[in-house]
């Protein structure tokens, strides 16, 4: 395991690393994926930040795609349990995935050091591991080279539709209304038994759309889910438990669309449809729809909806 030197708080100027925490991204995601782009463009090295004591905090590494994945102290500290267990299986694959360098945060002792080994952390950050004094010993290390390969696949969210992103390159299907009711309550079933480390999000295109039944679904997946976010036109923040709510602008071209979004570590589905606007209302609504489970396009369908998310949130982290 090698020493590592990284910035504390939001960025660090002499090593090149944009540092995002869990709660950054609970508070405001539209925001905190912005500064990640943009870190992106300046070529720093992203770090998420103490990763693992909770296991919402692993929910956001497929939408940020770090460079450097930093345990919590607690994951190095802690008898190894199904938690543990858990989080080690979400850091395994999002590292093979993307080549991700995980780094152990208060690696203090001996005993700290193999627990964080057998979390396949390379890195280590401690008392038995003091920061270097400079960057430039970081740049002369063979690992170096590690730190700069390039961790992310997905582009940027370039369309402010979900649909367009989902549909590009596939067949579409027309369907009417309740066709996709069914299957986006067996999408919203899946979703519920990918983990407490899973984000789901949902476009219901107005508030009326989003109460009853369908509301008692959403309600019970986020108590389980690492993030939950709804939007619609007149979706106001509310005193809902567990749930974000986005209000959308009536102009805004997902008030045509209905989108269920599933990202986890192990399952990821996007099911996107639009309104045909036919004339016809209740379960004859007319949609084209086409659904996803393509990684890639799910992350990037992810990203469209949460830019309509810039700030106010009931936060529940699981544990």
């Amino acid at each position: 395991m090698t020493p590592l030197l990284i910035g504390n708080g939001i960025a660090s100027d002499a090593c090149g690393t944009f540092v995002v925490n869990e709660s950054s991204m609970v508070d405001n995601p539209a925001k905190t994926l912005l500064a990640v782009e943009k870190a992106r463009a300046r070529n720093s090295i992203i770090a998420v930040d103490d990763v693992g004591g909770q296991l919402a905090s692993l929910g956001i590494l497929p939408l940020i795609e770090p460079d450097l994945i930093v345990l919590s102290p607690e994951m190095s500290a802690s008898d190894l349990d199904p938690h543990v267990a858990r989080a080690t299986h979400v850091l395994a694959a999002q590292a093979e995935r993307t080549g991700a360098v995980i780094v152990a945060s208060g690696v203090d002792s001996e005993a700290h050091r193999v627990r964080a080994l057998g979390l396949g952390a390379t890195f280590g950050i401690g008392l038995l591991y003091p920061p270097m004094s400079s960057p430039k010993s970081l740049s002369d290390s063979t690992s170096r080279a590690i730190l700069a390969s390039h961790t992310w696949s997905t582009p940027d969210a370039d369309s402010s539709s979900p649909f367009a992103i989902a549909s590009a390159g596939r067949v579409v299907t027309r369907s009417p209304k309740n066709l996709l009711v069914a299957m986006s309550t067996h999408i919203e079933w899946q979703a519920s038994m990918a983990g407490p480390e899973t984000l789901i999000l949902g476009t219901f295109q107005h508030d009326r759309h989003f109460r009853g039944n369908t509301k008692d679904r959403w309600q019970a997946m986020a108590e389980h889910s690492a993030y939950t976010g709804v939007c619609g036109v007149g979706m106001a923040d509310t005193s809902d438990i567990h749930i974000h709510r986005a209000s959308l602008d009536p102009a805004d071209g997902m008030t045509e669309e209905w989108n269920v979004v599933v990202l986890g570590a192990h399952f990821c589905c996007a099911l996107s449809a639009r309104e045909m606007n036919s004339g016809d209302s209740g379960p004859d609504r007319k949609f084209d729809y086409v659904i996803s489970h393509d990684r890639c396009t799910v992350v990037r369908c992810a990203k469209a909806i949460l830019q309509r998310f810039d700030g106010s949130a009931v936060v529940r982290v699981p544990g």
